[in-house]
């Protein structure tokens, strides 16, 4: 066998193999790269009942209800709140566990988050996790108190 047909046999063999892998079914059911973990995929999201801010000197309180309207249970449960100044740079953040160590199907908890040195508060930003990493929601209060910051 002459030196180009053996380095043509290598290029066509590497290349096959390649083609084999990339198109393998393992490949096509990977999880990709920072999915939460799967024993929480059947969780849906949770539903964002209340929301309120108030300010108190250079602290920004954000409280709220939220309603777990699955079929499993979350447990450790954190509400997270980050704020940011006019330009959009973070100020801060700040989060608190609710109030319920375990958010039955079908229940409601409130929640708190202090954000301290939050002075110029423009907007804000609140989002959920517990052990599987981020648990998303949906913003169910009625259309009349959709209002931001003013």
């Amino acid at each position: 066998m002459s030196m180009t047909a053996a380095g043509a046999l290598i290029v066509f063999t590497l290349g096959a193999g390649t083609s084999f892998v990339m198109t393998s079914t393992g490949i096509r059911h990977a999880v990709p790269y920072g999915t939460a973990n799967m024993r929480h995929a059947k969780r849906g999201p949770l539903e964002l009942v209340s929301l309120e801010y108030d300010r108190d000197g250079d602290r920004f309180i954000v409280r709220g209800m939220v309603k777990n309207p699955g079929t499993a249970a979350v447990d450790g449960l954190v509400a997270a709140v980050s704020v940011f100044d006019q330009d959009g740079e973070l100020i801060g953040s700040g989060d608190a566990a609710v109030e319920v160590p375990r958010l039955a199907p079908g229940a409601e908890t409130p929640f708190v988050v202090i954000v301290a040195g939050a002075g110029d508060v423009n907007r804000y930003h609140l989002s959920f996790r517990a052990a599987g990493g981020i648990v998303p929601h949906l913003d169910r209060r009625p259309r009349g108190v959709l209002a931001g910051l003013s």
